[in-house]
């Protein structure tokens, strides 16, 4: 069984890390704290992200992680290459991996259905990492928002990672429909995919009732906030951040 989490994308610094790290192990959970740093083919190169307060230097990744069993230390990491050449994007998860330093645990692949053939090869050089595939906007489009066809193109991902989120807002903001994403889960539970299960989209500590309906089903269901958790400047707030996590934490 896959070991379920709460997690936060847009960690900038170690600071922000503890802080609330900190505050969710005051809570009684079974839950990781997913630490999701975001990285891309830009940064990567080091150029600007349009999100510049999202996405750090990759040469300041290694120090935002931290050693704590109660975290799961993730790369968020897109990139159009892998279109053009499957290669480009084991390379560059090699070169993230490096980058991530001795207290990564893996990756979250903000790509609409990458390369089986990658992933297995990255897998090969770079064994025992947790990857999850984002199914974003635009992995939703390509399979017509069916839920019957996500459960059929999955099932080929099944060996080579260990997540699946559904996420169509893609750190946007924008709240995801609750009963539409209750159809991906079932399709993939039906099927009896192995992946462990998560949603994303406009969570925050006040729209947390749209994963509560989910729990009784799914009851080992994780999930994700980016969007919302930050402020005009699009920094991440910490005292937003503690209060979701602690509220997530309570949720059963």
């Amino acid at each position: 069984m896959k070991q379920v989490y709460v997690g936060i994308t847009g960690f900038t610094s170690r600071n922000e890390v503890y802080s609330v790290s900190d505050s969710m192990m005051s809570e009684d959970s079974n839950r990781l704290l997913m630490v999701g740093v975001l990285a891309s083919q830009k940064t990567l190169r080091g150029q600007k992200n349009k999100w510049p307060n999202r996405y750090p230097r990759v040469q300041d990744i290694s120090g935002i992680f931290t050693q704590h069993e109660g975290v799961l230390n993730l790369i968020h990491y897109s990139t159009d290459n892998h279109h053009e050449n499957p290669n480009f994007l084991i390379d560059e998860l090699i070169q993230m991996t490096q980058l991530g330093g001795p207290f990564l645990h893996g990756f979250q692949l903000n790509i609409a259905w990458p390369s089986r053939g990658a992933i297995a090869e990255f897998r090969k050089n770079v064994p025992n990492k947790v990857i999850v595939l984002q199914i974003g906007g635009k992995a939703l489009r390509v399979i017509n928002h069916s839920p019957k066809n996500l459960a059929d193109d999955l099932i080929k991902y099944e060996e080579l990672v260990d997540y699946v989120l559904i996420d169509p807002s893609g750190g946007l903001g924008i709240p995801f429909d609750t009963e539409k994403a209750r159809t991906y889960l079932e399709a993939i539970k039906e099927r009896g995919i192995d992946l462990g299960l998560g949603v994303a989209g406009g969570l925050s500590p006040t729209t947390l009732d749209l994963v509560q309906p989910l729990l009784s089903d799914f009851p080992e269901l994780s999930w994700d906030a980016e969007g919302r958790l930050r402020d005009e400047q699009d920094k991440l707030v910490l005292k937003t951040s503690i209060e979701y996590v602690q509220r997530s934490c309570r949720l059963r």
